[in-house]
């Protein structure tokens, strides 16, 4: 039932964006990072947010309640779609690569050399099998158009399509400066990596909308 998908995509796009935001202000007055408005002044990670006692026993359970959202919000629309004879080819892939790197990056989120590695692979792979996940997903929608019109809002389906194709081409050029070590300007990787990580959210709350409320079970 594709009406299933509507509170997993709004459980997809809150459960980081808020945990994100709770942890910082408790971070915050904990005084363990800096105050600011991290998505243009970039004073701090996302990683640093979460990554100290005792914020981390929140941010943790939670960031891992999200992978399991994702988990559950691709496996239910892949079957659905599945139903309507609509070929998902390699999705089921990038799914289980996003999560299974994004809950890497979640059990490696420490100080140690060691843990910073881990950290840094799952995050990097964890981006880069989502965008490719999003992607596929609203092209797919583009594609199948006539079987799934009486589904969804097909205008917020390509501004959603728009907004991963930017993800994706804007990946490619951003890659270095998350790779590598600004020591002149730190606070653009922190910046980068903050708007960044809305945008990806953004495609579950746009992907909510984009399903019409009357959408019947896809296997009626």
């Amino acid at each position: 039932m594709l009406n299933r998908l509507r509170p997993i995509s709004l459980a997809c796009f809150f459960l980081p964006v808020f945990t994100v935001i709770i942890s910082y202000l408790i971070s915050i007055k904990l005084n363990l990072v800096a105050a600011c408005i991290p998505n243009f002044e970039g004073c701090t990670s996302i990683s640093r947010v979460g990554r100290y006692e005792p914020v981390k026993f929140f941010f943790k359970p939670m960031m891992y309640f999200y992978a399991l959202s994702i988990f559950f919000f691709w496996n239910i629309f892949l079957k659905e779609i599945k139903i309507i004879r609509i070929k998902s080819k390699n999705l089921i892939f990038f799914t289980f690569i996003t999560v299974i790197f994004l809950c890497l990056y979640i059990t490696f989120l420490g100080e140690s050399k060691v843990y910073s590695f881990f950290k840094r692979i799952g995050i990097y792979f964890y981006i880069l099998s989502i965008v490719i996940l999003q992607f596929s997903s609203n092209k797919m929608l583009i594609k199948n158009k006539k079987k799934l019109s009486k589904f969804f809002n097909y205008k917020i389906v390509k501004f959603n399509y728009y907004l991963s194709s930017f993800l994706v081409i804007s990946g490619l050029i951003l890659l270095p400066i998350l790779i590598i070590k600004i020591d002149a300007f730190p606070q653009i990787k922190n910046i980068v990596s903050w708007n960044y990580f809305l945008l990806i959210q953004l495609f579950f709350l746009l992907f909510f909308f984009s399903l019409k409320k009357s959408t019947y079970p896809a296997s009626t």
